[in-house]
């Protein structure tokens, strides 16, 4: 008898990287999540014996190439007060670690909403931290220079009170091909806001998020896997979208933009091209390629830059 060994492709086993903002704060449903539905998800992923771990731990069992299959991680947005009073007292409950990214000016001058510098201090316990920009601007809108003195007063400030740290999350999601140059230079782990998986292939500086506001079926959201694409291209001129082509081995695929809806796109030969001509109606804008419960996803910004 002949035993026969498949290996299967890498990106088949992934990891998924959850952001939460508020919590138990209900006057901001979009960004909010309840107590009771975060717990959910803790037992949830205990229960279907997932790792949960910090974020540069993940980092470094990737970058180790060690398996990474069933690893989760839950990131915090903003630092607001609503997560250290309603949501960390959850995590220390399970004795689940997490991931922070700081506001820094809404924290270093005492904003109502926000933690202060102690009360992140406190929860080192069980979470690390990250930079998410000093003054949480439209990073987009912003001059390279700009850019840079954000960035600048946001890290020497953080480092005063938490020390160093390599991470940083993108203000709102939002950045483009220019933005994602300047802030590469200064952190090697950088979070987006785009839904997706992480597996060995993916970038350490752009990191899928999948967001948990609201209720979600949190068992779906841990079925998505990345999709990749060979040599994907989005043409865009004056804020048209001009093409998306690239090279996938099925019969077809889904597209969808942002106030244009979902299409289907055939595949030839392992190549598609679809030609929207489609004028970006928003300022923040989502490009999502669908097959089956694969999936990659990119934020487009109006007047933003992409090569």
């Amino acid at each position: 008898m002949r035993i026969f060994l498949f290996l299967l492709p890498l990106y088949l086993f992934a990891a998924h990287i959850f952001v939460l903002h508020r919590i138990d704060d209900f006057r901001h449903p979009y960004t909010n999540t309840s107590s009771k539905e975060l717990e959910k998800y803790i037992l949830y992923l205990k229960n279907h014996n997932y790792k949960i771990v910090k974020l540069s731990t993940l980092i470094k069992l990737k970058n180790l190439r060690k398996n990474i299959d069933k690893y989760a991680v839950f990131t915090i947005d903003d630092s607001y007060k609503s997560f250290y009073q309603n949501g960390y007292p959850v995590f220390k409950k399970y004795n689940v670690p997490f991931t922070e990214f700081v506001y820094v000016e809404a924290t270093e001058k005492g904003y109502g909403d926000f933690s202060n510098w102690d009360e992140l201090k406190k929860m080192k316990d069980l979470g690390e931290f990250g930079v998410h920009s000093y003054s949480h601007p439209h990073l987009p809108k912003l001059t390279n220079q700009k850019i840079i003195e954000d960035t600048k007063k946001a890290v020497n400030i953080f480092e005063k009170h938490l020390g160093k740290s390599d991470m940083y999350a993108y203000p709102y999601g939002e950045y483009d091909d220019r933005v994602k140059k300047i802030l590469s230079t200064y952190f090697p782990i950088i979070c987006n806001q785009n839904i997706g998986a992480f597996d060995r292939n993916s970038s350490n500086q752009d990191i899928n998020r999948i967001a948990l506001t609201g209720k979600v079926d949190i068992a779906k959201k841990l079925a998505l896997k990345n999709l990749h694409i060979k040599n994907l291209r989005i043409k865009i001129e004056n804020d048209v979208i001009k093409k998306i082509e690239g090279d996938y081995p099925s019969k077809h695929l889904f597209i969808y933009i942002t106030k244009l809806g979902w299409k289907k796109v055939k595949v030839k030969n392992n190549h598609f091209k679809y030609f929207p001509n489609f004028k970006l109606k928003k300022y923040r804008n989502r490009v999502i390629i669908r097959y089956n419960n694969k999936i990659i996803s990119k934020m487009i910004v109006k007047g933003g830059s992409y090569e």
